[in-house]
C-alpha cells in the first residue's frame, strides 16, 4: 500500500515594503543604537550607502560593512532584548492593511505562510511568530564564542536567488502556490510561484 504525502500549500511574504511601507533595518538600527552613536555611525556608513544606491556595491556587501560598523562587539542577549521589543511596538504602525488582510486570508486557507526576507531574522522572528507564520527565512547574524555579535553574516544574505534557495532547502518544493513582492529582490522568489504578485498595493 503506497502513502501519498502531500505537500503543504506555501505562500511566501517578503517583508519591507511589501507587507509594511518602507524599510525596516535602519529603523531598528535606530532603535537598538542611542542617537549619538546612530548619528557617527551613519556617517561612517554613509560612503558605501553611496557606492549601493549607485550599484558600486552589491547588497550583501553594504549589509555586513553597515552591520559591522553598527554591531560588532555588541552583546547577542541586548540586541536580542531590542530586537523583540523593536518587532512587538514599531512594526506595527508600518504595516499596510491590505496585506496583513491577505495574510489573513491565506492562513483562514489553511495555507503555509512563510515570512521571507533580506532583512535581519532577530527582530522579524518574534513579530512573525506573534502574527502566525510557519517560518522565518531571513538573514541571520553571526556570533562568536564570547556571545558578541561579528558583524559578519551566520547564512547568505537572504536576498535574490538566495530567497528561492532558502524555500527550496526548507520544505523541498520547486514550485509554491503564491509569493508576493516589490523589488529585484524578490524575482526568483516570484517565479517560483502559481501566483505572482509584484507591488500588489502599490
Amino acid at each position: 500500500m503506497s502513502v501519498i504525502v502531500r505537500q503543504p500549500t506555501l505562500v511566501a511574504f517578503d517583508f519591507d515594503g511589501t507587507l509594511t511601507r518602507g524599510e525596516s533595518f535602519f529603523r531598528f538600527l535606530a532603535f537598538a543604537t542611542p542617537w549619538y552613536r546612530f548619528a557617527f555611525c551613519f556617517l561612517r556608513s554613509l560612503p558605501v550607502l553611496l557606492l549601493y544606491v549607485g550599484r558600486l556595491m552589491d547588497n550583501e556587501s553594504a549589509k555586513i560593512h553597515v552591520l559591522k560598523v553598527f554591531l560588532r562587539g555588541r552583546a547577542l542577549a541586548e540586541i536580542q532584548d531590542k530586537a523583540e521589543r523593536f518587532s512587538l511596538t514599531k512594526i506595527a504602525p508600518t504595516l499596510r492593511p491590505e496585506a496583513i488582510a491577505k495574510l489573513r486570508g491565506h492562513q483562514k486557507q489553511g495555507h503555509v505562510c512563510v515570512l521571507v526576507s533580506a532583512t535581519l531574522a532577530i527582530y522579524l522572528r518574534p513579530w512573525a511568530r506573534e502574527m502566525g507564520f510557519e517560518a522565518v527565512l531571513a538573514t541571520e547574524l553571526a556570533v562568536d564564542a564570547a556571545g558578541r555579535l561579528t558583524g559578519e553574516l551566520a547564512s547568505p544574505n537572504c536576498y535574490g536567488p538566495e530567497k528561492a534557495a532558502r524555500l527550496r532547502q526548507k520544505f523541498g518544493q520547486e514550485q509554491i502556490r503564491a509569493a508576493y513582492g516589490d523589488s529585484s529582490g524578490d524575482t526568483e522568489m516570484l517565479a517560483m510561484a502559481e501566483q505572482a504578485f509584484y507591488r500588489p498595493w502599490h
